[in-house]
C-alpha cells in the first residue's frame, strides 16, 4: 500500500467533528482512543486492502472518500459503497477477523485512523468507553445498510431496475440509496 503519509496524530476537534456520536465521550477517553489508532494520510487511488487480505485493521474516515468495491467472478467490478468523513471501512473484519470479502480505495487524499484489530481487541477487554462507542458506531451503521438493502430487496419486484441501478455518485449527492429511501418513505 502506498501512504502518503502516517500523521503524528488526528486532533480531538477534527475527530469529533467527523463522528459527531463521540462527542458524548469525555476528552480524556477520546484522547486515549485517538492515540490507539495511527493517523494516516491516504494519497487518491490507495488500495486500503483488498478481498482476501487479512482483516488487520479498520479506518476511521475523518476527511475523504472511499470506495468500496467486489470483483465477481465474471471479471466485472460491482461498487458496494462509497463512504466519507463518519464512515468506518472494515468494520466486519475488526469484529469478526475474517479475511476481506471486498475491496476499499480511497477516491481522493483521505485522512483517516487506522485502528489495528490488536488494539481494538485490548481496549475491548478492558472496556475502554471510546470502543464501546465504536461498537455503538457500527451497530447503527450495520443496522442502517441491513434495513435499506432489505427494503431494496422488496422493491426490486416492483422496480427491477433498482437492481441495475449502479451506486455510482458521490455522498454529497443523492445516490440510489437515498433515492431509494425517498421512495419508500413516500
Amino acid at each position: 500500500m502506498a501512504y502518503a503519509d502516517s500523521v503524528q496524530s488526528i486532533s480531538t476537534l477534527e475527530f469529533l467533528r467527523a463522528f459527531p456520536g463521540a462527542r458524548g465521550l469525555d476528552i480524556a477517553t477520546t484522547r486515549s482512543f485517538l492515540s490507539a489508532g495511527v493517523g494516516m494520510e491516504l494519497l487518491a487511488d490507495t488500495v486500503l486492502f483488498d478481498a482476501g487480505d487479512p482483516s488487520e485493521c479498520a479506518y476511521l474516515l475523518v476527511r475523504g472518500e472511499v470506495r468500496v468495491e467486489r470483483l465477481m467472478e465474471s471479471g466485472e467490478r460491482i461498487l458496494l459503497a462509497r463512504l466519507g468523513r463518519g464512515h468506518i471501512v472494515g468494520d466486519m473484519g475488526l469484529l469478526s477477523g475474517k479475511p476481506r470479502s471486498a475491496t476499499a480505495i480511497s477516491e481522493v487524499d483521505t485522512l483517516a485512523l487506522r485502528l489495528d484489530r490488536g488494539a481494538y481487541l485490548h481496549l475491548r477487554e478492558q472496556g475502554d468507553p471510546g470502543v464501546m462507542w465504536l461498537l455503538d458506531e457500527i451497530h447503527r451503521d450495520m443496522s442502517a445498510r441491513i434495513a435499506t438493502d432489505y427494503e431494496r430487496m422488496v422493491r426490486m419486484e416492483e422496480e427491477p431496475e433498482l437492481a441495475m441501478e449502479p451506486p455510482t455518485e458521490p455522498l454529497e449527492t443523492p445516490g440510489w440509496l437515498v433515492r431509494l429511501w425517498r421512495r419508500v418513505r413516500t
